[in-house]
């Protein structure tokens, strides 16, 4: 059994009557403070608005008088308002109430009523000024005489001059109106200094009730402070103090975030839900104190371990702790997030590294290479392959495999047969030996092993599966996985555009039935070669009595000739020949570096290859030719139209033969028999004179050969 130590228990509760004590006598005190402080400040209220309106009668007196200059000399005033105001005013500082705005100086002010008798004498004094300075400006200003006026006020006025009576009066009143605001200041004044007297007299006495309560204080929490002090300064979440019996103390947050009992952890007992790996290091630095930081890791009892971030501060020198206090955090959620992003950002890295290097494949080959060289980025030794399905997406065949790691060798053999293909999504097997491994898995001549696969797709069709292996029971890491699935998804998506846009290419320059180059891609390589320079012959052909023979054995059998006509044509021609279906039954072969008469060499072959290749029940047909060469036009349309003349004698002269055509003539006689050639012993054409074959818009009728109307015989039959 480990031996315990004496807890340490700094927390622990003393002198609770005593700190009540504390607490209710400081109640008391600051409750008289602010007591008192409220009735003496409350004898005070208002009178800063009293003063302000007492000193501004000495204004609106002033003012009164100008203003009745103003309208005795005709100019514009209101001295009826501002004696209002003075009257009003002056009512207002005597009984209270409401003292009106002056426009231009400040704004109404509700003031109560005076009741200090030197204050109020003179204020009573002040109305009855201004009730004799109103009366004497009301009779200056309607011209009357000031002789019967009363003085209310005992001024005791002796001149006859209404003007001059009204500058005394007004003098009469600012005087009074500034005494009594001086007599209202110094009563503020006094009340102030009563107010800070007696608040000299509480600070003193909270002071010294301050002093008696911090003794007690003091006293009661000796101990505890004592204990807790060296705590405190170095204290985070979770404290533990170690000294030579192993761990003394454990805060109650410790023991919350373990979920064990304090007893449990206290002397060696901490140590043993502390990781192995760091079990020494924590046991030196509960010694000795040092490293000053270091991050371990504890089993919960949820068996969960926890990532702590530990700072130590050695206080064995203290008298009140002589020990280690380990003060540390919690950070299992932060590693965790440090790891995610590490992770996160290799994958960003990766997908982003991956796309541009995709981006710049042209071909599916390009592709490969780039899936190859991720595969080694996300596992070297891993044996790896990317299967892919062919055209009739029923075979799988491998695209790539692994340069570092080889090839697993899936026996999958069309891309449904394939769980993760099934399923849409990535699939992980630890081992092949378990119940609901792939059956693909297992009896492997390398024994059982573990598997990822991963679905490769192109617009939600598959296209094949990413599949690597692994050691049994050591699956590919989480990470890995997600970058296998990045790279079959970005290299899905490329090699599935690359092949869209290769169908389309092909699309677009074919043509459907023959697999030929269609008459737009001729076009395009006939300029090539005019602007090359390059010299070539040109045959027109056209396939005889093509009209009669999809009449007689459907449009099936005249597609079947059309085939069969350009795989016999691919097998007489150089690699370097081009061959194009221009319309219909009608095709042209194109024959660099060749003149007319070595072309009709060409076609001699293609006759006899013609004729061999009628098998099996197929209705055997022939085809006619015309041929010329590049000297005789600028431009495909020329070129052609002089190859028409050739093929156009061809048709007239019975069919199943070759012509070299010559601009703007045809033959006169018949022109050459069944299998003849127009030439002579040099292998250039003849000088018999051609009829031009034009048809009715002018040009030659490519199309008149499918007239079945010519009762002359071809030579060959169809049957």
């Amino acid at each position: 059994m480990p031996r315990l130590t004496p807890a340490f228990r700094p927390f622990a509760a003393r002198a609770r009557g005593t700190t009540i004590a504390i607490v209710l006598t400081f109640a008391l005190v600051s409750t008289l403070s602010s007591g008192l402080s409220i009735w003496m400040t409350g004898r005070s209220k208002h009178r800063a608005a009293v003063i302000e309106i007492a000193a501004r009668q000495r204004t609106l007196a002033e003012r009164y008088v100008e203003e009745l200059l103003l309208v005795r000399s005709g100019r514009t005033a209101d001295p009826v308002q501002t004696g209002k105001l003075l009257s009003q005013s002056a009512n207002a500082l005597l009984d209270g109430g409401l003292a009106p705005a002056v426009n231009g100086d400040d704004d109404a002010a509700t003031l109560p009523a005076e009741h200090e008798p030197l204050v109020r004498g003179q204020l009573e004094q002040e109305a009855k000024l201004v009730t004799d300075l109103t009366r004497t400006g009301s009779a200056f200003l309607a011209g009357r005489s000031i002789a019967g006026l009363p003085e209310t006020g005992s001024e005791h006025i002796h001149v006859a001059d209404p003007l001059q009576r009204l500058r005394i009066l007004a003098a009469l009143t600012s005087n009074i109106s500034l005494n009594a605001s001086r007599t209202i200041a110094s009563r503020a004044d006094r009340d102030i200094s009563n107010l800070i007297m007696l608040q000299v007299g509480l600070g003193v006495g909270g002071l010294f009730l301050s002093l008696l309560l911090a003794w007690a204080l003091v006293t009661a929490t000796r101990r505890q402070t004592a204990h807790f002090r060296s705590l405190v300064t170095s204290s985070t979440d979770l404290v533990l103090v170690f000294g030579a019996g192993g761990c003394r103390y454990v805060s109650q947050s410790v023991v919350s975030m373990l979920g064990r009992s304090e007893p449990d952890l206290l002397g060696s007992g901490f140590a043993r839900f502390v990781h192995e790996a760091d079990r020494d290091a924590v046991a030196t630095a509960a010694l000795d104190g040092q490293p000053q930081e270091l991050v371990m890791r504890v089993l919960t009892a949820f068996g969960e371990w926890r990532d702590l971030e530990a700072h130590l501060t050695d206080l064995r020198g203290d008298r009140h702790v002589h020990g280690v206090v380990m003060n540390a955090r919690d950070i299992t959620e932060r590693i965790r997030l440090e790891h995610e992003l590490t992770r996160q950002a290799q994958r960003d890295n990766f997908g982003a590294q991956l796309t541009e290097a995709l981006e710049m494949a042209d071909e599916e080959d390009a592709a490969y290479d780039v899936v190859q060289r991720a595969m080694v980025e996300v596992a070297a030794t891993a044996p790896m392959e990317l299967l892919l399905s062919d055209s009739s997406r029923a075979q799988l065949s491998r695209a790539a495999a692994s340069p570092t790691g080889g090839a697993p060798g899936c026996p999958v053999q069309s891309p449904f047969s394939c769980v993760a293909v099934r399923r849409g999504n990535p699939v992980v097997f630890e081992t092949s030996r378990a119940l609901n491994a792939c059956p693909h898995l297992r009896d492997r001549p390398d024994g059982a092993c573990s598997a990822a696969c991963v679905p490769v797709t192109f617009m939600g069709r598959a296209l094949g599966v990413l599949h690597a292996t692994g050691p049994d029971n050591e699956p590919l890491a989480p990470e890995q996985v997600a970058q296998l699935t990045s790279l079959a998804t970005q290299a899905g998506a490329r090699i599935g555009t690359v092949r869209a846009f290769q169908k389309t290419q092909l699309q677009a320059a074919t043509d459907g039935l023959t697999g030929l180059i269609n008459r737009r891609t001729l076009e395009t390589r006939v300029r090539e070669l005019t602007a090359q320079h390059t010299p070539f012959a040109l045959v027109l052909a056209d396939l005889d009595r093509f009209k009669q023979l999809n009449d007689t054995h459907g449009h099936e059998a005249g597609d079947r000739a059309l085939r069969l006509f350009s795989q016999v044509v691919h097998g007489v021609v150089r690699g370097e020949d081009i061959v194009a279906r221009f319309g219909g039954e009608e095709f042209v072969v194109v024959l660099p570096g060749l003149d007319e008469g070595q072309a009709v060499n060409v076609l001699e072959r293609l006759r006899t290859a013609l004729g061999k290749a009628h098998t099996g029940d197929h209705p055997a047909f022939t085809a006619s030719f015309g041929v010329t060469d590049s000297s005789h036009g600028s431009n495909l349309d020329e070129i052609l139209r002089v190859a028409d003349q050739g093929l156009y004698v061809s048709k007239q002269t019975g069919r199943d033969r070759i012509t070299i055509g010559k601009p703007g003539s045809a033959p006169a006689n018949g022109g050459a028999s069944n299998g003849a050639r127009f030439a002579g012993e040099d292998g250039r054409r003849d000088d018999a004179p051609l009829q031009p074959a034009v048809a009715s818009g002018g040009r030659p009728a490519l199309h008149d050969a499918a007239d079945e109307g010519d009762p002359r015989p071809s030579g060959v039959e169809i049957r």
